[in-house]
């Protein structure tokens, strides 16, 4: 069943905004979008945070009813993530759920972690976390991504064409259950 047209729409106007003015320490993925539903991007760690010099790949996956269930990340490093939860709004776009991501980096949420032993080390212990997150973002981020552009814009808008009508197609082979963790929004379990 092919997805509605304001949908496709607007998440390639996301896309599109995204690559051409990116949120802060976000760029495309090393691949070509073929499909609008499901593709990546990557998280490079903030200065001034354990996470610099990481590289973060993140799986992006819109859900058919998209905009009124939220997108989906998964961290394709030891990351964990869940901002969102039940705060999901129709509003929000995937800049703003990526710029979320960048300012929990620098300031994780400790009132709802995806792991407590990590937010009462965080707490208690500052020094010895930031030291930990730097340790685990040298062992398992920072193998450098080089990120793919279209070669101009006309290409960008094509290929965009194609990842629409290719989608449904390709969402079904790419999207293998288990690939990767699924974390939908709180981070605190990088450690």
């Amino acid at each position: 069943m092919p997805e509605p047209a304001p949908v496709i729409r607007r998440i390639r106007k996301e896309l599109k905004q995204l690559w051409m003015d990116p949120a802060a320490f976000c760029r495309p993925g090393a691949t070509p979008v073929t499909d609008l539903f499901h593709w990546e991007v990557i998280i490079d760690g903030p200065h001034d945070s354990p996470y610099a010099g990481g590289t973060f790949p993140v799986d992006v996956a819109y859900p058919k009813d998209y905009p009124f269930k939220p997108i989906k990340l998964t961290f394709k490093t030891k990351m964990a993530l869940d901002i969102f939860g039940r705060g999901w709004w129709p509003n929000l776009t995937i800049r703003t759920v990526l710029l979320s991501v960048v300012s929990v980096l620098y300031d994780p949420l400790l009132d709802l972690p995806v792991r407590h032993d990590a937010a009462r080390l965080y707490k208690r212990e500052r020094g010895l976390y930031d030291e930990k997150a730097r340790r685990w973002t040298r062992r398992y981020a920072s193998a450098p991504v080089v990120s793919f552009y279209p070669a101009g814009m006309e290409l960008f808008e094509e290929l965009l064409d194609e990842a629409a009508i290719s989608g449904a197609v390709a969402r079904r082979r790419s999207c293998g259950a288990g690939k990767w963790r699924f974390f939908g929004g709180r981070l605190l379990g990088a450690i």
